[in-house]
């Protein structure tokens, strides 16, 4: 049965309609709020995640009050069209660094207090800098106001289509129109309203992604612990193997093999663990030639046999300051993405050289730096890639083929330990990667090969260690470790168990994990501590927050990260027992002597 439509030519019916037209127009200005007010929560929300990103920048800078790093930092800021002024105040409030934008207001000579709101269509965002629990500044940021223009382009179409809208109504009131052309109309408008509300979803979907990439780095902490037991019972498995095997060939092969994977492993897990800002860097003086001598091997396996590597040291022995472990990373990064730019083959070649800084440099002031560079033959870069290639997640690789992390994590090395890193490249040119680090006039440290060559194996005599640790597998590989190395050995797998065995097994050493149901490591050295103040203690742990365990025991905290080779571990306890006086009888209880050992990652 076909459905006959009333005549908008009646009086009663067009009256029906206008009214209808009212209510359309209630609505549009409904919906028009409703977007008026999405979009300033959209840029305040904008301008918040860009405090909060400058404020994870300066922390470095605002410690050491450094303006002019502090004045890069916030000039980046510049480039960004929404934002027309910005400040770092110390922990007083005082300004360091401000500007603005020609036409804008100055940042306030005191530090407002935290938080965003609006003024006059302006959003103003202030938020502290804090560094373990100390406020080390602020920063604000205040964006532009949105002009008429704008807001008239937001909503000039939702108004011409009002007006469009009543335009037709009278029309079709005129023309008598049946009210089926009408309904066609709004199906129209509601599907054009589905097609927005999803591509809205779209949107939010984005910034969720993006809030997980934020969550990332705090979840990695944990996966990190978890990652690095693993780690240890497949170190702990193949390197006992390589040392009790009767020479088989092919055990030993395996072994060395379980200990590569390892290696990297733990490499990985370190990554991850600056990536979510965990792990701080240990700035310490070193020689960088020495430390790509000792990655020779690794860059050789990493690259392939198509790639030629050609290494060509400074003769100075220039000692930097700089974080071994993640300068180490910085160059594998650098090598792989070398490898990948010459798919065909090519030459890597990595330099160490001085060179001179004179006044005016940018971002350096003048001194002798040494020069890391590392240079390929492939494809290299055009200028606009080569522009973003330092900023973080951006990647040309494929899905699935790059984070987009590797090269950000190169430039916070540099910067972070006072240095720059800078690119030279052309399509077809290749690409030099040249790291400028900042000289240390203090003796290098000792290499970590050194170390285990001058570390004595051998257990002191009736030396007894008591290991806890909640995970079986771990517990049982470390207590055959020890007694490789010749320790009486006693294991608990909790805090509870430990501390009602103390005075039966009377220990000269306690092994510690730190993260562990129940009570946590350091819970068990304190009571440990309360009934044998002198007993040494040190910590075996893949927990990632160290400063949790240093606020928790003190400073003098002894702490060996897993994974951990034997030699780190004969080490690290028979320097531990050598802090402490032992009983001249038994395993009674000793004296404290108020003396502490700091170690961390096996290196004093």
């Amino acid at each position: 049965m076909k459905l006959a439509w009333p005549d908008l030519t009646d009086r009663r019916q067009v009256g029906l309609a206008w009214m209808a037209a009212l209510a359309l127009t209630a609505f549009a200005l409904l919906l028009g709020g409703f977007n008026e007010l999405n979009y300033r929560r959209s840029t305040a929300a904008d301008a918040v995640a860009q405090a909060q990103l400058l404020a994870g920048s300066v922390s470095g800078a605002l410690a050491f009050q450094d303006r002019e790093t502090l004045s890069e930092q916030l000039g980046a800021l510049r480039l960004n069209p929404a934002v027309v002024s910005a400040a770092a105040y110390d922990a007083r409030g005082r300004p360091l660094v401000a500007y603005a934008k020609e036409g804008s207001a100055a940042p306030p000579q005191t530090a407002p207090p935290p938080g965003a709101r609006r003024l006059g269509g302006a959003v103003l965002v202030t938020r502290e800098v804090t560094e373990s629990g100390v406020r080390l500044g602020a920063v604000y940021l205040s964006t532009r106001p949105q002009p008429l223009a704008g807001v008239l382009m937001r909503h000039g179409g939702l108004a011409v289509l009002t007006l469009v809208a009543y335009a037709l109504l009278a029309v079709l009131t005129r023309a008598g129109l049946q009210l089926q052309r009408r309904a066609d109309e709004l199906a129209t408008a509601n599907e054009r309203l589905t097609v927005e509300m999803a591509e809205r979803e779209k949107a939010e979907e984005a910034l969720r992604q993006s809030q997980k990439m934020e969550a990332l780095g705090q979840l990695t902490g944990g996966i990190a612990h978890d990652f690095n037991n693993l780690l240890q019972v497949v170190q702990g498995a193949f390197e006992l193997i390589s040392r009790r095997a009767d020479d088989p060939a092919k055990v030993k092969a395996y072994a060395a093999h379980g200990l590569h994977a390892t290696e990297r492993g733990a490499s990985l897990a370190k990554q991850l663990l600056a990536f979510s800002r965990a792990q701080k860097l240990e700035l310490k003086p070193f020689v960088v030639a020495d430390l790509i001598r000792d990655m020779r091997q690794l860059l050789v396996r990493t690259l392939g046999p198509n790639v030629t590597l050609d290494f060509r040291f400074d003769d100075d022995k220039i000692a930097v300051v700089s974080d071994r472990t993640q300068l180490e990373l910085a160059v594998l990064n650098l090598a792989i993405n070398a490898r990948d730019a010459m798919p065909d083959g090519g030459t890597l070649t990595i330099v160490t050289r001085p060179r001179p800084i004179p006044a005016g440099h940018p971002t350096l002031p003048p001194d002798t730096y040494l020069e890391l560079c590392v240079s390929d033959t492939g494809t290299g870069m055009p200028a606009e890639v080569a522009e973003r290639a330092f900023d973080p997640f951006f990647t040309t690789k494929g899905v699935g083929k790059g984070t987009g992390l590797g090269l950000s994590q190169v430039y916070g090395v540099a910067r972070q330990a006072g240095g720059e890193a800078v690119i030279q490249t052309a399509p077809g040119e290749g690409t030099t990667v040249s790291l400028l680090l900042r000289r240390s006039d203090a003796a290098p440290a000792e290499r970590p090969e050194a170390a285990r060559a001058e570390a004595g194996h051998a257990a002191p005599p009736n030396a007894r260690v008591m290991v806890v640790d909640d995970d079986d597998e771990v517990r049982r590989l470390v207590c055959d470790s020890l007694d490789l190395l010749g320790y009486e050995v006693e294991a608990a797998g909790d805090g509870p168990t430990a501390l009602a065995e103390l005075d039966r097994v009377q220990p000269d050493l306690l092994l510690l994990d730190f993260a562990m149901p129940g009570m946590n490591g350091a819970e068990v050295a304190t009571a440990a501590r309360a009934r044998r103040g002198g007993l040494p203690i040190v910590f075996a742990s893949g927990y990632a927050e160290t400063d949790a365990v240093r606020q928790a025991v003190g400073r003098g905290a002894v702490i060996l990260r897993k994974p951990f080779e034997i030699d780190d571990l004969a080490r690290v306890v028979r320097e531990a027992l050598s802090q402490a006086p032992r009983p001249q009888t038994g395993h009674g209880p000793e004296k404290d002597t108020g003396g502490s050992l700091t170690l961390d990652g096996g290196a004093r």
